[in-house]
C-alpha cells in the first residue's frame, strides 16, 4: 500500500513547452491556432495560386506600355455599372494596380466568409458542444480563455496574410517587367495590413453578438454585414440607393487604400482597425458578463399552434426559416435594386456603338442591350456567389442537430435514421426554395419598373435556376455530412461554392482551355436571364440535388452517430 502510495504521488504532471504553448496543445492559444492552421494555410496557397496566375496571364498578353495603357483605357471608358461589378480601378495600367483591381479587390469576400465561420463559432460553437463548460471550470478566467481563443485565431489569419504579401511581392518581382511595375516591400505590407483588417471586421462583429444571438444570428449578421458592404462598394457610383448607404459600408471607407497600385489612405484603414478591436473586445466583455448558456434566438418564440413542432421536417423547416426568409428579402431587395438600373443602362449603351462593342466583346453571345442581358451580367454572374453562402448556412444549420448532439434525443423517438435524413435534408431544399422564390419576386419587381421591354416569365425560370444550382451544392454538402460526419457539410459546400467561383474567374483571365474552365458547375447554366439553358447541366444540378439527398440517407443508417 505505502508503495503504491508512492508512486501515485511520484507521478507529476509535465509543464507544456514554449512551442506547445504557442502552436500546440499547451494552451488554449496554441490549440485555437492548431485547429485553424491547415485552413489557413490552404486558403494562403489560393490566394499565392491566384496571384501568380494572374501576373503571368497579364506579363504575356499586356507586355508592352501602349498595350498597357490601352486596356485601362478602355475599362475607364466602361458604365459605371461595369466598373461596380470588376472593382473600383486605380492604376490598374500596373500590375500591382491590375492584381487589386481584377484579383485582390475579392479576396475580402473569401477571407472574410472564413472568418465569420470561424469567429462566430469561437466561443458560441464550444458552448453548444458543452466543451466550454469544463475549461470555465478551470482556474483560468473566462477574459483570459476569450482572449487566448480569439488570439490563437488572428495568428492563424496573420499566417494568410503573410502568405498573401510573399505571394504579392514575388508575383510583381517575377512578373512587373515594365518600369511602372516594381513596388516595395512596405507597400506589399501596407496592401497586406488592409486585407488583414477589412477581411477580420464581419468576423469581429459575428463574434461581438454570438454571446447574444448564438452562432446562428451572428453568422446571418457578419454575412449581411460583408456581402452588403460589397455591394454598397461596388455599386455606389452607378445606383443612387447604395450611394446613399455609402457611409456604412467599410469596404467604401477602405476604397482608396491600394498600396500596390500606388495609393494610401491610412486613415481609413486605422479607422475600420478601430472599429475591429472594439468589437472584439465587445465580444470578450459579452462573453464575461453572460451566462454560458447557449442563446436560443432571442424574444422570437414558437407559434402557439405548434406549426414547427409536428415532425422531423416542419421542425428542421422551422429552425431553416429565420435565416431564409432573411437572406431571401436581403437577396431580394438587392436584385430589385439591381433591375431599377436597367433602363439607364440600356439608354447609355445605345447612344455609344463603340463601348457596346468593347462590353460585347468581353461578354460574347450575350444581348446587352436588353433587360434580361443586363440582368444576366450584372445580377446573375453575382448572385450565383450570395445564394450559394446563404445555402452553407442552411447546411451547417443542419449539421448542426448531430454537432450539437440533439439527433440522439430525436432517433431514440420511433423515427429511423433514413426518415430523418430524408426529411431534413428536403426542409434544407425547401430553405433554399424559399430563398431563390423571394428573389425572383425582388428581380421581377424591380424589372417591371422599367420600360424595356421584359419577359417576366423568362426572367422568373432564369433567376428560380440560381435556387437549382444552390440545391447541387446542398445535395454535395449533406452527402458528405451524411456518409462521413457532420461537420463537413456547411464546408464542403462553401468550398465548392468558391471553388467554381474562381477557377470560373481565374480562368478567365489566364485564358485556360474551355476543357478546363468547364470544370466549374456554374459554368453549366446557360444565359437563363436571356432564356438560353444548359439542359444538361440543369440535369446535373437536379441529379446531384437528388442523389445528394439519397447518399446522406445511405450514409446515416450506415455509420455512428457523433462521430
Amino acid at each position: 500500500m505505502s508503495t503504491a502510495s508512492a508512486t501515485a504521488t511520484s507521478i507529476t504532471m509535465a509543464t507544456p513547452g514554449l512551442l506547445a504553448r504557442l502552436v500546440g496543445l499547451g494552451s488554449v492559444f496554441g490549440k485555437t491556432f492548431r485547429d485553424s492552421r491547415r485552413t489557413a494555410v490552404l486558403l494562403g496557397l489560393v490566394t499565392a495560386l491566384i496571384l501568380l496566375v494572374t501576373s503571368a496571364s497579364v506579363a504575356g498578353e499586356f507586355s508592352t506600355i501602349e498595350k498597357r495603357l490601352g486596356i485601362a483605357a478602355q475599362m475607364a471608358a466602361l458604365p459605371e455599372i461595369f466598373q461596380g461589378m470588376l472593382g473600383r480601378m486605380i492604376n490598374i495600367e500596373r500590375i500591382g494596380g491590375f492584381l487589386s483591381w481584377r484579383t485582390i479587390n475579392f479576396l475580402p469576400i473569401i477571407l472574410g466568409i472564413w472568418t465569420i465561420v470561424a469567429m462566430s463559432g469561437l466561443l458560441a460553437g464550444e458552448l453548444a458542444r458543452g466543451s466550454l463548460d469544463l475549461l470555465a471550470a478551470s482556474p483560468l478566467g473566462r477574459a483570459r480563455l476569450a482572449l487566448e481563443k480569439v488570439g490563437g485565431y488572428l495568428l492563424a489569419l496573420l499566417l494568410t496574410t503573410v502568405m498573401f504579401a510573399i505571394a504579392a511581392w514575388s508575383a510583381i518581382a517575377a512578373f512587373g517587367t515594365l518600369p511602372m511595375d516594381p513596388v516595395g516591400a512596405d507597400a506589399v505590407g501596407a496592401h497586406a495590413a488592409w486585407l488583414f483588417v477589412v477581411a477580420l471586421l464581419p468576423g469581429a462583429l459575428a463574434f461581438a453578438v454570438a454571446p447574444l444571438l448564438g452562432r446562428g444570428g451572428a453568422l446571418a449578421a457578419g454575412g449581411l454585414t460583408l456581402f452588403g458592404s460589397f455591394i454598397v462598394s461596388g455599386y455606389s457610383q452607378s445606383v443612387s440607393f447604395f450611394q446613399n448607404l455609402e457611409p456604412l459600408s467599410y469596404l467604401s471607407l477602405t476604397a482608396s487604400h491600394r498600396p500596390i497600385a500606388g495609393v494610401y489612405d491610412w486613415p481609413a484603414v486605422i479607422i475600420a482597425g478601430g472599429v475591429t478591436a472594439a468589437l472584439l473586445v465587445l465580444g470578450v466583455v459579452m462573453f464575461v458578463w453572460r451566462d454560458l448558456l447557449v442563446p436560443t434566438g432571442g424574444r422570437i418564440r414558437l407559434p402557439s399552434i405548434g406549426l414547427f413542432v409536428g415532425g422531423v421536417f416542419r421542425r428542421s423547416l422551422g429552425e431553416r426559416l429565420p435565416a431564409s426568409i432573411l437572406w431571401g428579402l436581403g437577396l431580394a431587395l438587392y436584385g430589385m435594386i439591381i433591375a431599377f438600373s436597367a433602363d439607364d443602362f440600356v439608354k447609355a449603351l445605345g447612344g455609344i456603338p463603340e463601348i457596346r462593342q468593347m462590353i460585347a466583346q468581353l461578354f460574347p453571345n450575350v444581348d446587352i442591350v436588353s433587360v434580361g442581358g443586363f440582368l444576366q451580367i450584372a445580377f446573375f454572374s453575382e448572385a450565383i456567389l450570395f445564394v450559394a453562402v446563404a445555402t452553407t448556412l442552411l447546411v451547417g444549420g443542419w449539421s448542426s442537430d448531430e454537432g450539437d448532439r440533439r439527433l440522439e434525443l430525436v432517433l431514440s423517438t420511433p423515427t429511423t435514421r433514413v426518415s430523418w435524413a430524408v426529411r431534413s435534408a428536403v426542409a434544407v431544399m425547401t430553405g433554399v426554395a424559399i430563398i431563390t422564390g423571394l428573389l425572383v419576386v425582388g428581380v421581377i419587381v424591380g424589372a417591371l419598373t422599367q420600360t424595356a421591354a421584359l419577359d417576366a416569365g423568362q426572367v422568373a425560370i432564369g433567376v428560380s435556376i440560381l435556387g437549382l444550382y444552390a440545391m447541387a451544392l446542398a445535395g454535395i454538402g449533406l452527402a458528405a455530412g451524411g456518409l462521413v460526419r457532420p461537420n463537413l457539410a456547411a464546408p464542403v459546400t462553401i468550398a465548392l461554392a468558391l471553388g467554381f467561383f474562381l477557377w470560373d474567374l481565374v480562368g478567365s483571365i489566364a485564358k485556360f482551355p474551355d476543357v478546363l474552365l468547364d470544370l466549374a458547375l456554374n459554368r453549366h447554366l446557360g444565359q437563363p436571364m436571356l432564356g438560353e439553358y444548359d439542359w444538361p447541366g440543369m440535369v446535373l444540378c437536379a441529379v446531384l440535388a437528388i442523389g445528394g439527398v439519397a447518399l446522406c440517407a445511405i450514409g446515416m443508417r450506415r455509420r455512428d452517430i457523433g462521430r
